[in-house]
Order: structure tokens, then sequence, then C-alpha cells
């Protein structure tokens, strides 16, 4: 385009008042085109990174709280904080909004299943748990690795290194009990119909969010999403340990998973401290 006023000038179909005036309005429609670009960059990651996290997080988002900004959430185009765009706009009409997580879940929350945090008392707890750790698992495996595991921060890639060993070693010693204890149990918590397509379909699953924010905004974002993920993880531990799992090796798995989150929690509540001093967030 700007040759093609330089050529328009050089023909004398422009003036040099005209040719300096068009030229300005090129550069500022360009600098208008790369903030939205970034702006449509930053938005589509941090619903990338929700969407991550949804397999495993249940009713935390329903919640609300500022998992995706920091104390200046509110900004859309902060680099460092999705709050108002994820908490407030489209993750809100998607996974709060009028009808909450029905919405995207469908009315009983899972799919037909149970919302992530929640047992039914008709159904066995050992077989609820089993479910809806193994989904709740899977958001921290498949997060970590999408957002953290090629970060900058050596703590970081090891912190993507320990959720990846460890909890993919329980989802298949809970995937084997499941087998011996309920072989005929359906499935009493599912990802949501149709969700795991989607991330497929529209690249959020295609490879790291590091390319595409800052290093620092999602180390951010991650820490900020899996606090109360792992939370939620301590959470239903407490309730296999308040008496109401029934086998031993479940009450021994509930006591290593709240052991191990409850001092991951610590670690990255440090780690964004840090980010966050850094940053002036």
């Amino acid at each position: 385009m700007e040759e093609t006023l330089r050529g328009r000038f050089a023909r004398g179909e422009l003036d040099a008042e005209e040719y300096e005036r068009s030229l300005e309005g090129l550069k500022s429609d360009g600098a208008a085109a790369r903030a939205r670009g970034a702006k449509s960059k930053l938005l589509v990651a941090g619903l990338a990174a929700a969407a991550l996290l949804t397999v495993g997080a249940g009713a935390v988002y329903a919640q609300g709280g500022s998992m995706m900004g920091g104390k200046d959430a509110g900004s859309e185009t902060d680099g460092n904080g999705m709050g108002s765009m994820i908490n407030g706009g489209m993750m809100g009409s998607m996974m709060g909004g009028q009808g909450g997580m029905g919405s995207m879940m469908g009315e009983q929350g899972m799919s037909g299943g149970q919302v992530m945090g929640s047992f039914d008392e008709e159904q066995p707890f050992d077989l609820q748990f089993i479910d809806q750790m193994i989904m709740h698992h899977q958001g921290a495996i498949m997060s970590s690795k999408h957002m953290i595991s090629d970060s900058e921060r050596p703590e970081l890639r090891e912190l993507a290194d320990n959720i990846q060993k460890s909890q993919s070693e329980q989802i298949e010693q809970m995937q084997e009990w499941r087998g011996e204890w309920y072989p005929d149990a359906g499935q009493t918590s599912r990802m949501p119909a149709g969700m795991m397509e989607g991330m497929k379909g529209g690249g959020m699953m295609g490879g790291s969010m590091q390319g595409m924010m800052s290093g620092d905004a999602t180390d951010a974002m991650f820490l900020r999403m899996m606090i109360p993920h792992h939370q939620m993880a301590v959470d239903m531990a407490d309730e296999a340990l308040d008496g109401n799992a029934e086998h031993p090796e479940l009450k021994e798995l509930a006591q290593t998973i709240r052991d191990e989150q409850s001092a991951e929690i610590e670690l990255m509540q440090g780690y964004l401290d840090k980010i966050e001093a850094s940053t002036g967030e």
C-alpha cells in the first residue's frame, strides 16, 4: 500500500500534502490493526488456558475469582491480566453467566455426571472420587504441558515435569482400581460433550501458549489458575479422608494428593509473588 502511494505521488496523482496525509493515515491504520491483533491474541490465549483447565476445574470457575488477572485484572489490554474479559466477559458467559456451569456442561454439570467436587449419596463415593480426580488430573497435566513445560523459568519447568509424572501415575493407578472395584459401572463424571473435539479443532491443543503471549503473562496465568485448581484436589482429598472413602488404598492416595498438592500450592504462590513483584503488578 505504501508503495502504491509512492507510485501515485511519483506520477503526480497526489501532491506532497496529500501524499503525507495518506502515508500518516496508512501508518495509523497499521498500528491500530497491530493493536487489535495483539488484543485478540491475548484473548485467545486466555480462553485456551481456561479451556485446558476446564477439563478438571469443574465448579472452580463457576465460583468466580481472579484466576486470570492480577491486581489490575480489569484491564483488557494488560498482558498479565485477563480478569475483565474472562471472569466477567466471554468466559463468564461460557462458564458462568445465567446458566452457570450448566450453560456449557449441561444442566447436570458434566454431561449427566456430577459437578466436580460434589458427590451423589446414591453412588459409591470411591467411584465418584476416581472419576472426578482422573478428570481433574487430566486438566492439570494438559495445562502444564501447554503453558509452562517450555517456560523460561526452570522452577516452572520442574513443576510441569512433577505434575505430569506424579498425576499420570496416579491416573493409571485409579484406572486400575476402577476396573477392579467397579468393572460394570458407568461414568459418573466426564468431559463436557464435544469440548475435547472443539479444543482440538480450534487449535487450542496444538502447541505451547508461551508463543501466544509473553512468558511472564503465561506463567502468571498458569499459576493463578492452577492454585485454585490444586485447592479443589485438596478439598476432594479431605472429603475422602473424612470417612467417606471405603478402600484403604484410596485413602492412602487421597493423603498423598493432599500432601503433594498442598506443598505445590505453597510453591506456586511463592512463584506468583515473585512474578508479580518483577512485573510490577
